[in-house]
């Protein structure tokens, strides 16, 4: 039996032990307390089971599915980008209302030119300039899921417990603290680590450099709500606990 029935099984069999109880309560019909305890057993399964019913949907994709999706496209990027000589982290970049992401040659940020081509020329510095990993992400919660995130540090980090922990529940534990200049985000017990493990099996680089969808929407959070630009500036992993540990860093 595969695991994702069991929610639709065991919503079948409430709403059957449901039937079952009201057809003997109406069947013995004493009218006592013995039928009205039948009739409200009855009625906790029949509500249990319609609540069961309709959170079930289907076929789920697995986990590891779903993390090792986006892995692909991720050291793509993150070849591309070393092929050109650029070696800087992920920066992540307000502008004209959106987050863009930059990574540049070295450490110092270019002069964003006033067109979206994806290549900066040298004359603005060199560097890529890209649609975050993470946009389409924090796009939906804040579309489907009314995310608005806050203009401070310690908002930013509620923002990204409350949007990684429920909305998108990606993680057993979910925590995001302030940190010298940034903020460190946590993620134990991520559902998605399959992903995480082929990414940093090509190069840790990868994951600082262009960054994975989760990661990067966590800091398009902060560069969103604080207005300033936010590095991925280190991510570890444990595997021993399946744990992320991501820290950005702002500008």
């Amino acid at each position: 039996m595969r695991e994702y029935d069991s929610t639709f099984l065991g919503g079948l069999a409430l709403l059957g032990a449901a039937a079952v109880l009201f057809a003997v309560a109406a069947l013995t019909g004493r009218g006592d307390m013995t039928s009205a305890t039948l009739v409200l057993v009855g009625f906790g399964s029949f509500v249990g089971g319609v609540v069961l019913l309709t959170q079930y949907r289907g076929d789920r994709v697995a986990p590891w599915v779903a993390g090792l999706a986006a892995a692909g496209g991720v050291i793509d990027l993150a070849r591309v980008a070393a092929d050109l000589g650029l070696q800087g982290n992920a920066h992540l970049v307000p502008r004209d209302g959106e987050v863009v992401q930059v990574v540049p040659p070295g450490a110092a940020l270019p002069t964003l030119p006033e067109d979206d081509y994806s290549f900066i020329d040298e004359a603005h510095g060199g560097g890529l300039l890209l649609v975050p990993t993470g946009r389409p992400l924090y796009d939906r919660l804040v579309r489907e899921s009314g995310l608005v995130v806050p203009d401070t540090v310690e908002g930013v980090c509620t923002a990204i417990r409350e949007a990684g922990g429920v909305a998108l529940g990606i993680a057993d534990r979910v925590d995001a603290v302030p940190e010298g200049d940034g903020l460190v985000v946590t993620l134990g017990g991520y559902r998605l680590y399959d992903g995480c493990k082929a990414v940093r099996e090509a190069s840790p680089r990868v994951c600082t450099m262009i960054g994975c969808p989760v990661c990067s929407c966590f800091g398009v959070m902060a560069a969103a709500g604080l207005g300033r630009t936010c590095v991925l500036e280190n991510v570890a992993t444990d595997d021993r606990d399946r744990s992320v540990r991501l820290v950005l860093r702002l500008l």
